[in-house]
């Protein structure tokens, strides 16, 4: 009886967790963090916040009173004008991280590009450009970038004609080469482009059992067809331990200006 009476506390518990839980995502409405954040949002009872950028997300995040879920791209700590919460053992749920690919209508590889101005869809920020301007400079490529908010409206842009070349997420691969002119050239894990995404999914305000189920949650999801389907070109690592911590950290260093 002891032992009945326990489990039911133990599940109240856990769902009342569950329950004060706000998930809210930085992204944009059309990309990979809102469909991480939804898939993990599918097990648990939450109250969603689409905040569209992290400045706007932080202030959600920082004046919670319940706990919160959310992603945090390693490129948002590197910058000293944008906030960010913490991210330590303790709160760290798991590690994602996104191989880069370049496709194109237009050139068949990084070497035809030589010589030219090759306007690309891209995310308009300050680490990407940078990363293009040095790979441009090694290349003899003069990249010009059409900006995008995210890898969703990155996508739609490019099937949409804004450019005739694209470097996003390998996720994006297969929707964009619905477009049967494209060919998708280079891409981060044969070496070609050195730079990929490493983003944190964490608690904040989550006591230790909270965050522990989250863990738990993500493992089994990290495990399933869809979820490799839906994030292919990711890994997956689960739990806050020293090593996932440090390889954050040294993305961050990374996307520091």
């Amino acid at each position: 009886m002891k032992k009945l009476i326990t489990t039911i506390v133990a599940m109240l518990f856990a769902t009342t967790a569950y329950a004060e839980m706000t998930i809210v995502n930085p992204g944009s409405e059309e990309g990979a963090f809102r469909q991480v954040l939804t898939t993990i949002g599918q097990e648990v009872e939450h109250d969603f916040v689409q905040a569209n950028n992290p400045v706007t997300a932080y202030s959600y995040i920082n004046g919670a009173n319940d706990s919160v879920l959310t992603i945090w791209s390693s490129e948002w700590p590197g910058d000293p004008d944008l906030k960010s919460p913490k991210i330590n053992k303790s709160n760290l749920v798991a590690l994602m991280t996104y191989e880069t690919m370049m496709c194109s209508r237009q050139f068949a590889n990084l070497d035809a590009m030589a010589g030219q101005d090759v306007k690309i869809a891209t995310w308009g920020s300050e680490p990407v450009a940078k990363f293009l301007t040095v790979l441009g400079i090694e290349k003899d490529i003069n990249f010009i970038v059409v900006p995008f908010g995210g890898s969703g409206s990155t996508t739609k842009g490019y099937l949409g004609g804004d450019a005739d070349t694209v470097f996003t997420i390998t996720t994006r691969q297969s929707a964009i080469e619905e477009d049967s002119a494209t060919s998708c050239i280079a891409f981060s894990t044969d070496g070609d482009l050195g730079f990929r995404f490493v983003d944190a999914i964490v608690t904040v305000n989550a006591d230790k059992v909270t965050t522990n189920n989250i863990r738990n949650i993500v493992t089994e999801l990290s495990t399933t067809q869809e979820w490799k389907d839906k994030f292919s070109g990711t890994v997956t690592y689960v739990g806050g331990t020293g090593k996932n911590v440090s390889m954050f950290d040294s993305a961050v260093i990374n996307f520091s200006k």
